[in-house]
């Protein structure tokens, strides 16, 4: 075999193995730009939606697309609604009853329990335990 066969067959493979490096690297690129949103849908991120739609339109500035991966990345909080009107607020709890403007029941004795079994779990802190009661007593 001399120089000139082993220079037609490089040039043979060449072409496909030049596509198939370029497939690769673009796929890469792809998963990159989009490695936010595939973090939040992953992870079930709350605002998942509007994680990826930023992601999309404006995911090609830099600093943004490093504040989407960090949000991305972000600790999960659920919203919870408020029963007394005041909008959506994000908490870590697990149903409404963990949080102030949740409801609780009826009988200001059994909110007290549930408050204190909070505070005795570190769920609420002495400064929450306290204006949590103070907010059930200005509802009597």
């Amino acid at each position: 075999m001399d120089m000139t066969d082993y220079t037609q067959q490089i040039n043979a493979i060449n072409p496909y193995l030049s596509l198939l490096i370029f497939a690769i690297l673009m796929l890469s690129m792809l998963a990159l730009y989009f490695l936010p949103s595939i973090i939040a849908i992953m992870r079930q991120h709350p605002q998942k939606w509007l994680l990826i739609g930023l992601n999309v339109f404006a995911g090609w500035t830099g600093f943004f697309w490093i504040g989407l991966l960090i949000w991305a990345l972000w600790p999960k909080e659920k919203l919870v609604a408020f029963q007394d009107g005041q909008g959506w607020g994000p908490y870590q709890a697990h149903d409404r009853t963990q949080s102030f403007g949740g409801s609780f029941s009826d009988r200001p004795t059994e909110t007290l329990e549930q408050l204190a079994q909070m505070k005795d779990r570190g769920a609420l802190t002495e400064a929450e335990f306290a204006k949590a009661k103070e907010r059930l007593i200005n509802r009597l």
